[in-house]
């Protein structure tokens, strides 16, 4: 199989866990192989967790979110990780905003509100992609294999993806916030102060 020029995919990763611990690549993600299936899920699950941290990608400031005129209810997306409204008195009771002061869903106005989504793999930048190659080999090897002499390298592996993944981060959340209006109304507040 022919490496692809790019963006990591979610067969490569599969492929170079497989490597890692001296199994054969496969050729789709469809493969019945066992070690795939196993891989996939666990591929699923470290993303969750990774993107659950809200990393500049997965995470929109400032959205406001509009009742359905015919229920009254804000409906958040299903892929939701963290919602976090201006007004405090709103929280998140499974996917429907909750208002705690009035204690009722039916909510008539809109809300804004930061909220941070689960992505699919294809659509995260390369260097949570590698980040979570790194951790998914790791893993992999840990509870599969317990290669001893893997672990060092393994574990600097993931130490390197993470400086990576936390550099673009910061350069990134950097521009995010100074173009949020959240953080623009809070600037503007301390400016008064003063």
């Amino acid at each position: 199989m022919a490496r692809t020029i790019g963006l990591i995919t979610e067969l490569e990763v599969i492929n170079s866990v497989l490597s890692t611990v001296g199994d054969n690549p496969v050729q789709s993600l469809d493969d019945g192989y066992q070690p795939v299936f196993i891989i996939k899920s666990m591929l699923n699950n470290l993303s969750r967790d990774m993107q659950t941290k809200k990393y500049w990608f997965n995470t929109e400031y400032d959205v406001v979110l509009t009742p359905n005129t015919l229920t009254d209810k804000i409906i958040l997306p299903f892929n939701i990780l963290h919602f976090e409204p201006l007004d405090t008195e709103y929280v998140a009771r499974g996917l429907t905003v909750y208002d705690r002061v009035g204690r009722t869903s039916t909510i008539t106005s809109d809300i804004t509100a930061d909220i941070c989504l689960m992505l699919e793999f294809e659509e995260l930048p390369q260097v949570a992609r590698k980040y979570i190659q790194a951790q998914c080999k790791a893993q992999y090897n840990d509870e599969y294999l317990g290669e001893e002499s893997l672990k060092g390298t393994l574990a600097q592996e993931i130490n390197m993806a993470k400086i990576e993944l936390d550099r673009a981060h910061m350069e990134n959340e950097d521009i995010n916030m100074l173009n949020s209006a959240r953080a623009n109304s809070v600037a503007f507040k301390n400016r008064r102060r003063s």
